[in-house]
């Protein structure tokens, strides 16, 4: 069993960790602390789970009882939880809060956890790790196997339509980025992720994310040109995320349904042969393919488990 810690479990995103976790078949959790929550049951903070855990939230968990620590919250809560020279070196460690999801590059210590970009080095060589952000995720899995592939070679747009999973209320982010700010930083990440698989990626990629009225469904529509027929470009997805376990490659419209309370992302591609314009459409659930479960199915790999373990969920069929 791995010993796990939650350190910060305020937010959607926390919460929905929690819910994986108490049900993982491999994970025992040890500790969730958060400082505004101690000595709070932590039913009563994490929606779902009465009944199935009757553990209370604490202040400070003891990194002595863990193997990996997940670190939640905003970067500002992160940034206190943080204490890499105290850290054992056999101590793993996941970052969700994005605040290290563009430290890439050989020299840091961070790997930047999209597994199906970075499946071998999670799996054999990862110690620290961090969630990319839920809009470069959807963005990144659209493009990935072209940039794989060098087959990027003119301008691209991304659209990404965002709930409240990664919007509040009030329209800005977890972190208070309003929707200008957040696609800036978005497309940054988006930037350096995809010149790590093609070196030579030309400029411009361009992301710009909105808000909308869903809560968990997050869309985007990416937008290019390309020479390759639409038959050889399904193939050309299909053969990469052929023995991936959440990306599926679809020949019609997806929506909320298919991918809501589970780890998948799907993934349409359309082309009109008179302009010669592709459109790839990509749909998965935010706070799971976005957040949660990609910090999931990141532990699996580096503790050696079937990348499904604890991941195989629900469809929601309405």
């Amino acid at each position: 069993m791995i010993k796990v810690g939650i350190s910060g479990c305020e937010g959607l995103c926390g919460a929905e960790l929690v819910r994986l976790l108490i049900n993982h078949p491999d994970v025992e959790l040890m500790w969730v602390s958060a400082a505004n929550h101690a000595g709070v049951r932590l039913d009563h903070i994490v929606p779902g789970i009465v009944g199935e855990c009757d553990m209370t939230v604490c202040a400070h968990g003891s990194l002595d009882e863990v193997e990996l620590l997940y670190l939640c919250g905003n970067r500002e809560t992160v940034a206190a939880q943080m204490r890499p020279d105290c850290w054992r070196d056999d101590l793993k460690v996941i970052d969700l809060s994005g605040s290290h999801n563009t430290d890439l590059g050989e020299d840091k210590p961070w790997v930047y956890g999209l597994s199906e970009m970075q499946r071998r080095i999670l799996v054999h060589e990862t110690r620290w790790a961090t969630v990319p952000g839920a809009a470069a995720v959807a963005s990144m899995l659209a493009l990935l196997p072209l940039a794989r592939n060098q087959m990027l070679t003119g301008a691209v747009t991304l659209h990404v339509q965002a709930g409240a999973a990664v919007f509040t209320d009030d329209g800005k982010t977890i972190d208070g980025l309003d929707a200008e700010a957040y696609s800036l930083e978005q497309q940054q990440e988006l930037c350096l992720a995809l010149r790590q698989c093609q070196p030579s990626l030309p400029q411009p990629v361009t992301l710009a994310v909105s808000p909308t009225g869903d809560r968990r469904t997050i869309t985007v529509d990416a937008r290019f040109k390309s020479d390759v027929n639409l038959s050889m470009l399904n193939n050309l997805y299909e053969q990469y995320y052929g023995d991936h376990n959440f990306v599926f490659v679809m020949d019609r419209p997806t929506g909320r349904a298919d991918v809501e309370n589970t780890n998948k992302y799907l993934v349409c591609l359309e082309k009109d042969d008179n302009t010669g314009e592709v459109r790839v459409h990509g749909t998965m659930d935010a706070l799971l393919k976005g957040g949660a479960g990609t910090a999931v199915h990141m532990m699996n790999l580096m503790f050696g488990l079937h990348e499904r373990v604890g991941l195989s969920l629900k469809a929601t069929g309405c």
